[in-house]
């Protein structure tokens, strides 16, 4: 009927289902969603029984609660997009920029995460500079990408901001940033949901991004770590703290780590495990991000396909009425 109208569109190895009703758009992305892990470590074999740096990546991100679904609005065609994070399917592909691997084509997946890494973003190391050499690729393409502690370090260098050790000493325990009052998180980045006052998440770092990119907005932060999360337009955000990580894996970490800490900031560090953190609402913003970017590119196809259709009427119409005129000549 002319109140439901259902199209379906090819886009590369994925199908999209756009379904238009009443001026709704409700995106339905069946196919599993490719993420690259950009992974920029190894885990300690001390910590081998917490499994290898990709599976606990995986396994975050494969964290998404059930229930929690978020509205995007296209202001500009006055239509929403309501999807839910659970129904994010994902498959992974993992890359080690330490060994020089990084996806040949950018489009190889459909978000990139670039890991935590024991080096420092400033390392004169060929690996490093190659991994920023392909963040400045993803930024020119608009791709998405997210930046955890070293990715979030390393994502704010290569695209014009700077990185340097903190003068506070080692940001460990249970970290908690608040929001920034000019962020304007609600109206520009929708996949911040569901809503929170602060984030809570496992830290480990002793770098810190001291400038951010010229174009980047700054998302939250707190008195130790002040920049702590941070957006580059739609397509990249970044955090500090390491939301990946479970406190188990925290705790033991900071045991073989042990000799670096003064005792004080050891003993708060193990105490702060016992708080709650807000690991599952982060990777529901990264599913809700990934959803977010499919449905963008849904729509974009969509549209380019009913220009194509539309298009296609015209000239069907003037060949049609050229015909006429030539076959009514001849009668």
């Amino acid at each position: 009927s002319g109140l439901f109208n259902k199209k379906m569109v090819m886009y590369g190895r994925f199908k999209c289902a756009c379904t238009s009703e009443h001026g709704i758009l409700r995106a339905n992305l069946h196919s599993a969603n490719m993420v690259g892990i950009i992974k920029c470590m190894e885990s300690p074999q001390q910590l081998d029984k917490h499994g290898s740096i990709e599976e606990i990546y995986r396994n975050f991100v494969q964290l998404t609660e059930r229930g929690h679904t978020v509205d995007f609005l296209d202001a500009k065609h006055d239509q929403t997009c309501s999807v839910n994070a659970s129904s994010c399917a994902k498959k992974f592909r993992v890359y080690n920029a330490q060994k020089q691997e990084l996806p040949s084509e950018i489009h190889e997946c459909d978000l990139y995460i670039v890991t935590g890494s024991p080096s420092s973003a400033y390392d004169q190391e060929e690996w490093i500079q190659n991994l920023e050499e392909f963040i400045r690729r993803v930024d020119r393409m608009k791709h998405p990408l997210i930046g955890i502690c070293f990715g979030h370090q390393i994502v704010a260098q290569a695209l014009g901001g700077k990185v340097g050790k903190s003068g506070k000493g080692w940001g460990i325990g249970v970290h908690t940033y608040s929001w920034k009052k000019n962020s304007s998180r609600k109206i520009k980045h929708p996949w911040f949901s569901p809503r929170i006052d602060t984030v809570k998440a496992v830290a480990s770092h002793q770098d810190q991004v001291i400038e951010m990119p010229p174009k980047a907005m700054l998302l939250a932060g707190s008195t130790f770590c002040p920049i702590g999360m941070f957006a580059v337009e739609e397509h990249i955000w970044t955090i500090q703290t390491h939301p990946e990580f479970t406190t188990d894996f925290a705790k033991d970490l900071y045991s073989l780590r042990s000799h670096r800490f003064a005792e004080n900031e050891y003993k708060y560090a193990v105490e702060s495990l016992n708080f709650q953190t807000d690991a599952g609402i982060i990777s529901n913003w990264i599913a809700h991000f990934l959803l977010y970017h499919r449905r963008k590119q849904c729509c974009q196809i969509e549209k380019q396909h009913a220009i194509a259709t539309s298009f296609r009427v015209v000239v069907m119409s003037v060949l049609t009425a050229l015909l006429c005129r030539r076959l009514g000549y001849f009668i």
